[in-house]
């Protein structure tokens, strides 16, 4: 266990840096306020730092400096939330008497602090020099961090990884997003089938299990101004009402807890490959796409008058 002490103590390093910047529990995201994640940031000297949330590609454009994410310098009085109890200093100079702020971004609360509107404008004017870290579009490997989201349809081929359904599924390598592919492509064929059997299923209770049942529609007599020339006995066989009957089917209580078991294993995969297109995932979003073709190829009867279903995956019944 000698790699243990090495690993504790950078943990408590990275910790010590994290809570020297700001609260991180009340920082927001530059570009769309949702909340941050610790391990996505682009420091700056000074013991400073932005931070991103978990949307891809929105670290890579607040540590691009030719994105303009950072705003013009305005004097200050005092440290703003989240960095009231921040220990900081300009990234030029080193200076903890911060007079000027940087906004990043139009949302979220993140700023950079300068001792004087000259260090601001320098940093703005060549941002990279003042990184501690190299910018993180220096991608290595498969892809680079990880993401619940694309900003737009994106591969996470050469860019983000992307999570898919928990948090543990991280498609970080060649064999993981391949084996998310086939798998996403699998869940469309099931679900296509699962549609087909559902409806079989059914037809199947009613035809075995169904019970007939008759409703009888009393029918309200009509009051009808008889002239007097009408007999009575003509009159009534003219009105005499019709007794309507329909006959139903009733299935045991047991089989329609089966179809609604099965109806609710049909919405919860549709519901999980409307995620997958909501990641906007190029490669991701095409699998889903083929899984659902090919099981509408291979189960649905094309030849019927009217087919059954729906194109919306997460509503398909």
């Amino acid at each position: 266990m000698q790699w243990a002490r090495p690993a504790i103590a950078v943990l408590i390093l990275v910790a010590a840096l994290v809570l020297g910047q700001q609260d991180l529990k009340d920082t927001q995201c530059p570009l769309c306020a949702m909340d941050v994640i610790p391990s996505l940031n682009q420091t700056f000297k000074g013991n400073q730092a932005v931070f991103a949330c978990e949307m891809a590609g929105h670290l890579d454009t607040l540590a691009n400096p030719a994105s303009k994410v950072l705003r013009g310098a305005v004097p200050i009085s005092a440290l703003d939330a989240p960095y009231t109890h921040a220990h900081m200093g300009c990234p030029v100079c080193g200076s903890t008497d911060l007079k000027y702020s940087m906004t990043w971004g139009t949302q979220g609360n993140q700023k950079l602090y300068t001792c004087s509107k000259e260090h601001a404008d320098m940093i703005l004017a060549d941002q990279k020099s003042y990184y501690i870290a190299s910018a993180p579009d220096e991608h290595t490997g498969f892809c680079n961090h990880a993401s619940v989201m694309f900003d737009g349809f994106q591969s996470s081929v050469g860019s983000t990884c992307v999570k898919l359904f928990f948090q543990p599924w991280v498609l970080d390598s060649r064999i993981k997003y391949a084996f998310g592919f086939i798998g996403i492509v699998l869940l469309g064929v099931f679900l296509e089938w699962l549609g087909e059997y559902r409806e079989a299923l059914e037809e199947k209770f009613i035809r075995v299990y169904g019970v007939d049942v008759e409703d009888e529609l009393a029918n309200s007599c009509v009051q009808l101004n008889t002239p007097p020339a009408f007999t009575k006995s003509a009159a009534s066989s003219l009105i005499e009402p019709t007794p309507a009957t329909t006959k139903k089917l009733q299935l045991p209580v047991w089989c329609s807890i089966i179809l609604s078991s099965l109806y609710m294993l049909a919405l919860s995969i549709g519901y999980l490959i409307m995620l997958v297109a909501m990641l906007y995932e190029t490669g991701l979003f095409c699998a889903a796409i083929l899984g659902l073709g090919i099981g509408f190829y291979l189960f649905k009867d094309t030849e019927q008058d009217q087919m059954s279903g729906n194109i919306d995956p997460c509503c398909s019944t």
